[in-house]
């Protein structure tokens, strides 16, 4: 019997168009992820499309989305027979309840297999397509798309439809049903970011979190790209256990559906049984009611008063109906619960908070808010526009005089009701959030302009899409899946490149917030934007009004055919009026984007980028004058967000052999060169659109003659951008590098295209790569491309503003409500810099003669003291290890939180307020990254504006290594090695997860190629562990020879080897020898693992632990492709009575640790402490590259 229920609903199913609608939603997003290179969903770009990581990761992440469409097969296959009125014919027959519930759900969970089917599908069929890159696809054999879709699809969808089916068992609602996946999703987002962002939580979460994307996301938290594209992810670990798990669940789920349910009639909940009696009531109250009789004839009028009055009830009803659902409360707690939630456990650096600025906050709030929302919206959408139908009042509804509007606005206006009301929880959650945390001031009006009012507004334009779609749908769930295909739509066009405001519905271009800078101007245009789709909403108000189903007539084409039958002249002009708004809006959108501003798509300014490399890349080596002078005057209108400069460079030919051409480009987009004038030499070609100008010397430039450029320049940002915010001058933050405005002399590689698969595509070479290490004709320029110079700037700023530029403040006056400051260098600087200006207020301190400065928002003073001090303590761990400082100052200088991240110029170092300044590190067991940044950027007055390295590989391992090695350093004095222990080990773990997302080879340390995982991370733990086998002296002492070598010289500029050989220099031993060879020349990955401990009383009174090691040691290449090597070192094995975590660790818990000599294979190692240890480990403080450093500790028994 249960095998015929199953059929039966399979082919009812079948015949149902929701089924067909989502296999061809869920096809295309397979085909999608796999045709297109620009789709993707967390897979790095050097892993195949169709890979088996792929294919994992899109059932995983798909499976959330699937469970709307679960919802129609499986919730539906229990309430359907009460909804259409056969329940009670359905529960006369002898089906007995366990074969009946079976035969329903193996139906609906078998229709939804089949229908999710349609994704590895789609996967394989979009690999195939002929314009794929071959590239970028692997072979995808069978088992690259059944495995996964038996260990993590199927799950899923047995977890996922026992949870609906026995939710709606127990509700025999599908509002509450829709309600519970609303519940289900969100909180799943909570659950994942909380997991994502505390490690603590990441076993538990790999355990129990239903989708199984945090147990692949364990299982291949190290894995690099060559693994990705082979390996099925094993069902082992704490993956099997996640679906063991997620399998009794789904059993718990369907008990509780088969003790629930019951073959006879249900009787009413409590709930409603109050309700009916209280409708009782009511009803029995106005039958008390005496009729009157009515002493002349009642007049009929359907005129305007009557359509009014009609609304107003129709607005009356359908507002009170969504306030006393009970399904609006939950939905209000959930959007409670996850703002509160994403606050909570907002992003944080090495585990540090920040302080509440209401800036962050409301940035928080909106990303929080926006997919709940949305889904709210469209949800609604469908319910309000079907309700009557669904409850069979539609006929009785339809016949009363009522004007299509007046039924149609009303529900438009409830579902805006729902919005705000979600709005307003966001923002109280946002404010009582920083009430909580001591937020000493909170901008109200910043929540209602930037959260309340747009996002509010942005959601109603989403809600009469969904209102008109739903109009236009034979059935609800027809409306909805529209929603659904205009939604991915919308995702694949703007992956494509095809984001402009102008066609795509409800877009917006960006206004990012900062506590320093509040709204800026960026409000205007979204303002603008969102009036023109406004218009546009009300054209669909307006055809949705003449679509409006009336009467027994539901098909889309008659209806559709009878809508001039319903156009009215109000109506129409309404239309007209709209059009004509959308018109005029849109001609003020064009003029900003494509006018104002450059617009291109992705697709053209690829194509852009690689004929511009074409074109000009060949002059890389071209040889060319050095800039040995700099005289720039500077005026910036903060209120305009404009920037006038003038100067002049002075250049010299050191390249030993007369220069004919002179290469002069364009920085920034934005600015607009109105002279740019090269003494002796005439303009031969001026390329414009890319901004490149090639001078031709009437006689050519001798070896060691001058010339002198000249140049006038503007940067004015008018208006909006369609798709990016010009975040470098604004009202009060500025922040302008040199590059931005003045002339660059010289073709170099920078903003060329990287990634492989573009390159491919527009017929470039597959990688760009900087030169490699043994081309010494690089040493000719360095990575910078910025010259040794003398500089003199004049910058000019609003009067309530603080200019600022690098050099020896020699003036600073206010005039005519302008101040105006003269900065002059007094040592060599590189000619790479920045002008910045903002209401600051002035912090100060001295170490010896240099004067520390600090300028900042007078509201963001919290960690100004902890920065003096670190520069304190930087400039002396320095001078005393590295040479002299060069510069009588060093000034930090906040600007806006647009951008995350601090930046060394000469002697003056950017610091947002973000990464910085709202850092909360009053907390003594947290990592203080304050002083860790700050100790860093002061490090590169030394590493990058001292000695700098040349262009090519391993530039970076000269400035940014070296500066983390200085960071480290400074930090351990004044934190202690506890804190450096828990920093390295996030490098660590950034350093193995990044390795797989790199769109260029890995390289060894000593070439890098600019990337980041290697310079910083691994850079950070190489220099360590080198200092602790080598000496932190003997490091020193090779680094102050290679300052004193390289110190503000030119060409030729320092490689990566010249630094190895220093080393190598202090290297005593043929292990210290290898050692470097590991850290800079090879990719190396131990696997170092504590198997077991055991410890017993000796007779002395102390305690003997055995420990059992397993050890292995590998090189790599670039691909993640791993070698066997041998491994014969002394590593540090330690006995502790606590575990050394993340969380702060005393010194006092350690009663060994010491360096044992570790092999290959499985070993043990004995040793002898005082007391009883609780825990052992090799490496526990993490000071190799280990694979996984998880499994270092264990317990000892």
């Amino acid at each position: 019997m249960s095998a015929s229920i199953a059929a039966f609903e399979i082919r009812y199913q079948l015949r149902n168009p929701v089924f067909w609608v989502s296999v061809a939603i869920f096809f295309l997003l397979g085909f999608g992820l796999s045709a297109s290179s620009n789709v993707s969903v967390g897979v790095p770009p050097s892993v195949h499309e169709n890979s088996p990581f792929a294919v994992t990761i899109a059932l995983g992440i798909l499976s959330l989305f699937y469970l709307f469409v679960i919802t129609s097969f499986v919730a539906n296959a229990v309430v359907r027979d009460d909804v259409t009125g056969f329940g009670p014919m359905i529960r006369a027959t002898p089906v007995g309840r366990s074969s009946f519930l079976a035969g329903r759900f193996v139906g609906g969970l078998g229709i939804a297999v089949l229908g999710y089917a349609a994704v590895p599908l789609g996967i394989a069929v979009g690999a195939a397509m002929p314009w794929v890159d071959p590239e970028t696809v692997g072979p995808g054999g069978l088992a690259t798309y059944l495995w996964p879709f038996l260990v993590i699809a199927i799950p899923n969808l047995i977890l996922s439809s026992a949870l609906l089916f026995s939710l709606a068992t127990l509700t025999r609602s599908m509002l509450a049903s829709y309600i519970g996946v609303l519940i289900l999703v969100m909180g799943y987002l909570t659950v994942a970011s909380v997991v994502g962002s505390e490690p603590q939580y990441q076993t538990a979460g790999a355990r129990f979190e239903p989708m199984a994307m945090g147990a692949i996301s364990e299982a291949t938290r190290y894995w690099t790209a060559a693994d990705m594209n082979t390996r099925l992810i094993p069902l082992e670990g704490n993956l099997l256990i996640n679906r063991l798990i997620s399998l009794a669940w789904s059993a718990l789920f369907l008990g509780i559906a088969w003790a629930r349910f019951s073959m006879t009639e249900r009787a009413p909940s409590r709930w409603r049984q109050r309700r009916l009696a209280r409708q009782a009531r009511r009803g029995a109250a106005a039958a008390r009611v005496p009729p009157r009789s009515l002493t002349r004839p009642a007049r009929r009028s359907f005129g305007p008063a009557h359509a009014m009055g009609t609304f107003r009830a129709r607005l009356k009803t359908e507002t009170l109906q969504v306030l006393r659902s009970p399904g609006l409360i939950v939905l209000l707690l959930i959007a409670v619960v996850f703002t509160a939630f994403n606050l909570i456990f907002a992003e944080t650096l090495y585990g540090t908070p920040s302080y509440p600025l209401t800036a962050s906050v409301v940035t928080t709030v909106i990303q929080s808010s926006g997919l709940f929302t949305l889904i709210v919206a469209v949800f609604y959408g469908g319910e309000l526009v079907w309700r009557e139908r669904d409850v069979k009042i539609n006929e009785i509804v339809d016949a009363a005089p009522v004007a299509g509007w007046a039924m149609l606005i009303p529900k438009i206006l409830a579902i805006t009701t729902v919005l705000v009301l979600m709005a307003l929880a966001g923002m109280l959650t946002g404010v009582l959030f920083q009430l909580a945390h001591g937020a000493r001031s909170i901008d109200l009006g910043m929540y209602l302009a930037a959260y309340v009012l747009p996002q509010s507004a942005h959601l109603l334009l989403i809600a009469v899409l969904a209102v008109f779609l739903q109009v236009l749908s034979p059935n609800k769930y027809v409306g909805w899946a529209l929603m659904l295909v205009w939604f991915v739509t919308r995702v694949f066009l703007s992956n494509l490149g095809y984001r402009d405001l102008l066609y795509t519905y409800g877009a917006s271009p960006p206004d990012p917030l900062s506590d320093m800078n509040g709204m800026g101007s960026f409000w205007i245009g979204g303002w603008i934007t969102l009036a023109y789709w406004l218009c546009a909403a009300v054209v669909l108000l307006v055809l949705a009004h003449w679509a409006w189903p009336r009467g027994t007539v539901v098909a889309v084409r008659p209806r559709l055919k009878g809508m001039s039958g319903r156009a009215t002249a109000v109506s129409g002009a309404t239309a007209l009026a709209a059009i004509a708004g959308m018109i005029g809006t849109g001609l003020v959108i064009h003029h900003n984007t494509h006018g104002l501003n450059r617009y291109e798509t992705s697709d053209a300014r690829e194509a852009r980028t690689a004929a511009y490399e074409r074109k000009y890349l060949k002059y890389e080596r071209l040889p060319r004058p050095v800039v040995t002078d700099v005289d720039f005057t500077i005026a910036i209108y903060p209120d305009e967000r404009r920037m006038d400069a003038s100067g002049h460079y002075l250049l010299r030919n050191d390249s030993g052999v007369p220069i004919t051409e002179l290469h002069v480009r364009q920085g920034d987009e934005a600015a607009r060169f109105t002279r740019l004038d090269v003494s002796g030499a005439t303009l031969a070609s001026d390329d414009r659109d890319n901004g490149y100008r090639i001078y031709r010397f009437t006689i050519p430039l001798a070896p060691g003659a001058m010339t002198r450029l000249d140049f006038a320049s503007r940067i004015w940002h008018r208006g909006f951008a369609n798709d990016q915010a010009a975040t470098d001058l604004v009202a009060n933050g500025t922040f302008v590098n040199n590059l931005a405005f003045a002339p660059i002399i010289g073709m170099d590689r920078n903003g060329l295209l990287q990634d492989r698969t573009k390159r491919r595509r527009q017929g470039l070479p597959d990688e760009l790569h900087p030169a490699r290490l043994e081309d010494t004709s690089a040493q000719g320029e360095n990575y910078i491309h910025a010259d040794w110079v003398n500089s003199r700037i004049t910058i000019s700023t609003s009067a309530d503003q603080v200019p600022i530029a690098p050099g020896d403040k020699v003036s600073d006056v206010v005039r005519d409500g302008r101040r105006t400051a003269v900065f002059t260098s007094p040592a060599p600087i590189l000619n790479f810099f920045s002008v910045q200006s903002a209401r600051y207020a002035l912090a100060e301190d001295r170490f010896g003669p240099v004067r520390l400065s600090v300028y900042h928002d007078p509201r963001h003073a919290w960690n100004v003291p902890g920065m003096l001090k670190a520069m304190k303590a930087s400039l002396a761990y320095y001078t005393a290890n590295f040479g002299p400082y060069q510069f009588g100052y060093a000034r930090i200088i906040e600007f806006p939180g647009y951008a995350s991240f601090a930046q060394a110029f000469a002697g003056t170092i950017p610091y947002s307020e973000d990464i910085g300044f709202a850092a909360d590190v009053r907390d003594p067991e947290k990592i203080d990254y304050v002083t860790y940044v700050t100790a860093h950027e002061i490090a590169h007055q030394y590493w990058a504006h001292q000695v700098v390295g040349a262009d090519m590989q391993g530039a970076t391992l000269l400035s940014e290594t070296l500066a983390q090695y200085s960071a480290l350093m400074v930090m351990q004095r004044l934190e202690g090695r506890d804190k450096i222990r828990r920093f390295l080990k996030y490098e660590l773990d950034r350093y193995l997860a990044a390795r797989k997302t790199d769109v260029l080879a890995e390289q060894p340390l000593d070439r890098v190629e600019n990337q980041q995982h290697i310079h910083y991370r691994k850079g950070a733990l190489a220099m360590y562990l080198l200092q602790q086998r080598l000496g932190e002296d003997a490091v020193n002492r090779a680094l102050a020879r290679l300052v004193g070598t390289y110190r503000f010289k030119g060409a030729p500029y320092p490689r990566s080897l010249d630094l190895v050989a220093e080393l190598r220099k202090e290297a005593r031993t043929p292990e210290q020898q290898a050692l470097i060879t590991d850290l800079f020349q090879r990719i190396t990955i131990y696997d170092l693992k504590a198997r077991s401990a055991t410890t017993r009383p000796a007779a002395n009174g102390q305690w003997v632990t055995r420990i059992t090691i397993d050890a292995a040691k590998f090189t790599a290449d670039g691909k993640g492709r791993e070698t066997p090597v041998n491994l014969a070192e002394t590593i540090e094995v330690g006995l502790f009575t606590a575990r050394p975590g993340s969380g702060a660790f005393d010194k006092a818990k350690v009663l060994a640790m010491a360096r044992q000599p570790i092999r290959n294979g499985v070993q043990t190692i004995e040793l002898r402490t005082a007391g009883k240890p609780l825990f052992a480990g090799v490496d526990p403080y993490n000071f190799y590259i280990d694979r996984d450093a998880d499994d270092n500790l264990v317990a000892v028994n």
